[in-house]
């Protein structure tokens, strides 16, 4: 045990002027992957769950969350927690009883990096950084909203297209592009169900290209309950910045335009995706739900919170 020791100190440091050792293990001393942000790094089954106190037998369903969980230790050592795998846990609660199951969204991403047995993708929605075993490879990791749409679960994240689970099992089923109905390369992780219709409203943003050029292309979706696409109509930012979320009317979207800005050099030159500006607007897109031209988008704006930057 002492020579496995000594050797574990002779080894050189993880993180070498910010970039991964290629042998290292070991994830970066940093906050990111540090108390509640330490990866858990495993899939799991445990049936019946100790509980405090008493679960109503008339209980009966599943609870599932997702969150980041790097699959293995990142390329750059100032890596974001929001870079993680996407990681499913599902709590079934039935007959007084818990059941808990993990599994991570298997992605192209995370398929890649396994097969690999390390990390491939680089810095937070940055290609340039990726190694070059997987140029033109989907790099979303579907690792920040999980819902329940027509029969399966949908692990999304604003980057790339959703990826499909099983809501039993937790396979990942592979990429759910809506039957071929929804093409663009980006998709919201936070869609919108209406509660009177039973339509997903859905949206993507920097959606021209590849996804990642930092295109001010926006393209808005509206899918009936039984999976059509009933709309489709593209708009243009008045310059390209993030669009987290969104929220619907009877008759509107509304897509909040953050000054959260990408630059297309300062990308390609291998730095961050997005840079706050802080003489920016914040903008609101106000758009028709249905029946809506690329003209009929309103943007109305508002003072830059400068010091509500979203996280």
């Amino acid at each position: 045990m002492a020579h496995i020791f000594s050797l574990a100190h002779e080894v050189s440091p993880s993180y070498v002027d910010g970039r991964k050792t290629e042998n290292s293990t070991t994830f970066p001393d940093t906050p990111f992957f540090q108390g509640f942000n330490k990866p858990a790094r495993f899939e799991a089954d445990i049936q019946s769950l100790e509980v405090t106190g008493n679960i109503p037998k008339d209980i009966n369903g599943t609870f599932f969350r997702i969150q980041p969980d790097h699959h293995f230790p990142p390329l750059f050592e100032e890596d974001i927690h929001f870079n993680g795998d996407g990681c499913v846990s599902a709590i079934k609660i039935a007959n007084g009883q818990a059941d808990f199951k993990q599994r991570y969204v298997h992605t192209d991403r995370y398929k890649h990096e396994a097969a690999a047995r390390k990390a491939l993708f680089g810095r937070y929605r940055n290609p340039y950084t990726d190694n070059e075993m997987v140029k033109g490879v989907i790099r979303t990791a579907a690792n920040t909203n999980i819902i329940f749409w027509r029969g399966v679960l949908l692990a999304t994240k604003e980057d790339g297209p959703p990826f499909a689970m099983d809501p039993v099992t937790l396979e990942t089923l592979g990429r759910y592009d809506f039957d071929g109905q929804v093409k663009s390369p980006t998709f919201t992780a936070h869609p919108k169900i209406d509660p009177v219709t039973g339509e997903m409203v859905c949206f993507g943003y920097e959606a021209g290209g590849n996804g990642h050029d930092a295109s001010c292309d926006v393209v808005v979706y509206t899918i009936d309950k039984n999976g059509i696409k009933t709309e489709e109509t593209w708009y243009k930012a008045p310059f390209y910045g993030m669009i987290h979320d969104c929220g619907i009317t009877e008759n509107y979207l509304v897509l909040p335009l953050t000054p959260l800005k990408a630059d297309l050099e300062r990308i390609k030159k291998g730095g961050n995706h997005f840079a706050w500006d802080p003489d920016e607007d914040q903008w609101y897109g106000i758009v028709p739900r249905r029946g809506g031209k690329p003209e009929d988008i309103v943007w109305l704006r508002s003072k830059n919170g400068k010091f509500g930057l979203w996280s």
